[in-house]
């Protein structure tokens, strides 16, 4: 794909500007990035706080594939990427983090946008990159981290960025079975004792949304729905915040 890149210092937020872009005509392909959000958000509705000039952070224009799989495919290219460039590289915690054992390095939020009469897919990433251990000494359930902690040297986020489209780019000319199977290769916690907080919503049954779970991590079946048994049964969790026990 040719990637249209839009780059900022600074930004309210890199989604909320591929929205507003997309609003004026723009297209699949639009990338934008920035040195520093000042209103940057995570999963369910959780602010991203950064440092400028220390973490990589952008937002794409997708059309397929929707929902989960958007996620999977940015998640696993940004981790190859890492790998490509000299890393061991993360983990993915379900849904969509990245993770050194249970500290978190980045996440990806996907957010679904019409716009022209067309639908389209916004993933928007973060990734800490050249934090010390002080500079993380924010309130968290996953200890944040960073690249430059947990692989020990200086990164080059414009080559990060370079080799995530790339990968991107090679993932979207394979099929979903190839994508699921190298998501589950490197999913964290599996088989592990884990908690999951609220809220959260288990498949074909109620009760759970307002009260935390604990089981033994299964992995994902096909539709993304992370498998946790729980007592001798397997339960498939549509959503929920995955922490180990």
């Amino acid at each position: 794909m040719k990637w249209d890149r839009r780059e900022y210092d600074a930004i309210d937020s890199t989604n909320l500007e591929v929205k507003r872009l997309l609003d004026a005509g723009a297209y699949p392909g639009l990338v934008v990035t920035a040195r520093h959000q000042t209103g940057g958000r995570g999963r369910m509705g959780r602010s991203w706080l950064d440092l400028p000039g220390k973490s990589l952070m952008f937002s794409l224009v997708l059309e397929d594939p929707a929902g989960f799989m958007a996620g999977v495919l940015v998640t696993l290219s940004m981790r190859a990427a890492i790998v490509a460039a000299g890393g061991e590289g993360p983990r993915l915690k379900w849904p969509n983090d990245l993770v050194y054992e249970d500290r978190k390095v980045g996440g990806v939020l996907c957010e679904a946008y019409a716009a022209g009469g067309r639908e389209y897919v916004i993933a928007g990433l973060g990734l800490n990159v050249g934090y010390l251990p002080g500079e993380l000494a924010i309130p968290a359930k996953l200890s944040p981290t960073s690249l430059l902690i947990e692989e020990g040297r200086i990164w080059d986020m414009g080559e990060l960025l370079e080799g995530m489209l790339r990968e991107l780019d090679a993932r979207t000319r394979g099929n979903r079975e190839e994508w699921m199977a190298e998501y589950r290769r490197y999913l964290a916690f599996v088989g592990e004792a884990v908690k999951v907080d609220p809220p959260l919503a288990v498949v074909g049954e109620a009760g759970y949304c307002e009260r935390g779970i604990a089981g033994l991590l299964r992995g994902v079946d096909d539709d993304g729905n992370a498998l946790l048994e729980v007592e001798g049964r397997t339960l498939r969790l549509a959503s929920g915040d995955i922490r180990r026990a």
